[in-house]
């Protein structure tokens, strides 16, 4: 039995290196150390936010929500990893691009950064015990925290991959849309208990051109 062990290990090896999916990023629960952020008057910042340790050329992502109406909007900012300085300008994403609203999900997005990785990141309302992004066959981990103002939990990862293609400009429609569903990254959603409670794709909704 030994020997027939022996025999198959290196077989079983190369098949799980042919079929595995996941990533070799980590990701899982972790527990950011809140810095204040000031947006100016109208917009008050709420809550904890989220300093990411994803760092391009310099800049952090940090993820956060202020209040419009008592109701929380997902936004992001990037700080000065020299100086701490926090602004609003997301110099590091060289393009990219967002999901349509899909609740649970308050908000979807995947940033090219300047470097060629690929930033993505989100929020969810509810409970969460492991959060993935995938694209391409391969499954890749995100980090997520709590959001200490309401059931929310924010999640990010970075990756390198093929950047999730563009909605297309149909000129005899008058309408953008966006590509077939699988060329878009899923991001899934599980529970303590390993079951899937929400997915949905990083993939543009349809606009159609207004005016003459």
């Amino acid at each position: 039995m030994r020997r027939q062990l022996l025999v198959l290990l290196p077989f079983l090896l190369a098949l799980s290196a042919c079929t595995g999916t996941t990533g070799s990023q980590p990701g899982g629960p972790v527990t950011p150390s809140s810095i204040p952020i000031d947006i100016g008057p109208s917009a008050q910042v709420t809550g904890n936010t989220m300093p990411t340790g994803i760092v391009v050329d310099g800049k952090e992502l940090v993820l956060f929500f202020w209040m419009a109406s008592n109701v929380p909007v997902f936004a992001q900012a990037v700080r000065d990893t020299s100086t701490g300085a926090v602004s609003e300008d997301v110099g590091m994403c060289r393009g990219g691009t967002g999901a349509e609203s899909q609740p649970p999900f308050l908000g979807l997005q995947q940033c090219v950064a300047s470097d060629g990785s690929l930033i993505e990141f989100g929020a969810f309302r509810g409970e969460a015990a492991r959060v993935t992004s995938e694209a391409e066959g391969t499954i890749t981990e995100a980090f997520f925290a709590r959001w200490n103002k309401d059931t929310i939990t924010v999640f990010w990862l970075r990756r390198h991959g093929k950047p999730a293609p563009a909605a297309i400009f149909y000129p005899d429609r008058g309408e953008t849309s966006p590509g077939p569903a699988e060329q878009y990254p899923l991001v899934t959603v599980y529970s303590t208990k390993g079951k899937a409670i929400a997915s949905a794709r990083i993939r543009p909704g349809m606009a159609e051109q207004k005016g003459g």
